[in-house]
C-alpha cells in the first residue's frame, strides 16, 4: 500500500513537475481567469482539472477508471527512463497515493480532484476563500517550481 501511495503521488508530482517549468520563455497558465487579482477555488480547480485529466488518462492505463500501483509504478519507470524529475529534482512520483481517500489501493479522478480542493485550502493562508499573488507565489515555492498551480 505504502509503495502504491508513494508511486501515485510520484505520478502527480511528475504531471506537477511538467506545469510547474514551463518552457523557457513561457508562462505558467494563469488560473485567474477573469483577472480580477483573485484567484477562487472554481478558478484554481477549472485550471487544475485541465492538468489531472490529461495526466489521469496517460495514467490509466487499462481505462478502468482508476490509477493503480502497477500502473502508477509504470508511468513512473516511463517517466524515469525519459529522464524526467519531479518538482524537487528526486525521482517522479512518491505522492499520487496519498489521494487514495478510500484506501481501496487505487485513486479515482474524484480522489484526484478533491486533491485541488485540499491545496487551495493549504494555500489560502489567510482564509478569505480566495488566493492572492503572494499566496499563489508562496504555493509554488513550497511545491519547488515557479510555474506550479
Amino acid at each position: 500500500m505504502t509503495r502504491l501511495l508513494l508511486s501515485l503521488a510520484a505520478a502527480t508530482l511528475l504531471a506537477t513537475a511538467a506545469q510547474a517549468q514551463p518552457a523557457p520563455g513561457r508562462e505558467p497558465p494563469n488560473p485567474d481567469t477573469n483577472r480580477d487579482g483573485k484567484v477562487t477555488l472554481a478558478e484554481f480547480k477549472a485550471v487544475n482539472a485541465e492538468r489531472q485529466t490529461r495526466m489521469f488518462a496517460r495514467m490509466d492505463a487499462n481505462k478502468d477508471g482508476k490509477i493503480t500501483q502497477a500502473e502508477a509504478d509504470a508511468a513512473a519507470k516511463k517517466a524515469d527512463a525519459a529522464g524526467r524529475k519531479g518538482p524537487n529534482g528526486g525521482p517522479p512520483g512518491g505522492m499520487l497515493m496519498r489521494m487514495d481517500a478510500n484506501k481501496d489501493g487505487a485513486v479515482t479522478k474524484i480522489e484526484l480532484s478533491a486533491m485541488s480542493e485540499r491545496r487551495f485550502q493549504t494555500a489560502d493562508t489567510n482564509k478569505d476563500g480566495w488566493l492572492s499573488k503572494g499566496e499563489l507565489l508562496m504555493m509554488r515555492q513550497r511545491r519547488g517550481g515557479a510555474g506550479a498551480q
